[in-house]
Parts: structure tokens; C-alpha cells; sequence
């Protein structure tokens, strides 16, 4: 059974943000591997750990998509946007709840299904 990755990635600036939702998710969640990246390694990060899940301050601009992306804008005013098997939603500053909510989801798929679609 492959173990569903999660890669956490945000700015600098926001260190302790990422740190804290990569911590959260490995403790509440131990069976999920996770992997935290400063901004400007992302791209070699999606490509070399692969994950199945980005929790990201920016957008999936990426020409080889991943099953599931949460973007969480560094504005507490703009909505954050959970892509899901090609699902789209926004929510308001999603709590830690929300963001375990999605990565159940996406450990739970990626046993299920024998192909994701993109975000």
C-alpha cells in the first residue's frame, strides 16, 4: 500500500505557518507521509516527493497536476481554494479540521481509485 504524501509549501515569510500544518498533520496524522518546502524549491519538490496532496500559498500552475491542492492565499480576506479529484470549493480561513478533512479524503481516494483526476 503506497502511503498517501502531503507537501506543504509556503513563503518565507510564513515559515512558522507551514511548519505548524506540516507538525499538525504528522502528529494527528502519523501514517501520512510529509514533506514542508520553502516556495522557491516547490517545483523540484512536486516533481521528486510526488505528493498526492499540496497545502500551498499559491495556485497549481504546474503542467503535471496533482490529485488534490489546497491553496491558502497569505490574505485572510481572499478564500481559500480545495481542488479534490477535479472538485473545486472555497472556503474562509479553513480551520486545521478542514485541512485533516482533506487529507482523509485524499488518503481515502488514492486506496480507492486506480486514477485521480488533476487539480
Amino acid at each position: 500500500m503506497v502511503k498517501t504524501r502531503v507537501l506543504v509549501a509556503f513563503e518565507n515569510e510564513c515559515r512558522i505557518f507551514q511548519d505548524a500544518i506540516a507538525d499538525a498533520i504528522r502528529i494527528l496524522r502519523p501514517r501520512v507521509e510529509v514533506e514542508a518546502a520553502e516556495l522557491s524549491v516547490l517545483a523540484s519538490k512536486v516533481t521528486g516527493f510526488d505528493p498526492h496532496l499540496v497545502i500551498c500559498s499559491r495556485p497549481n500552475t504546474f503542467e503535471h497536476n496533482k490529485p488534490a491542492w489546497i491553496e491558502l492565499p497569505p490574505d485572510p480576506n481572499r478564500l481559500a481554494e480545495i481542488c479534490l479529484d477535479r472538485q473545486i470549493s472555497q472556503v474562509a480561513n479553513p480551520a486545521l479540521k478542514e485541512l485533516l478533512r482533506v487529507v482523509d479524503e485524499t488518503e481515502r481516494l488514492t486506496r480507492i481509485k486506480q486514477y485521480l483526476g488533476n487539480c
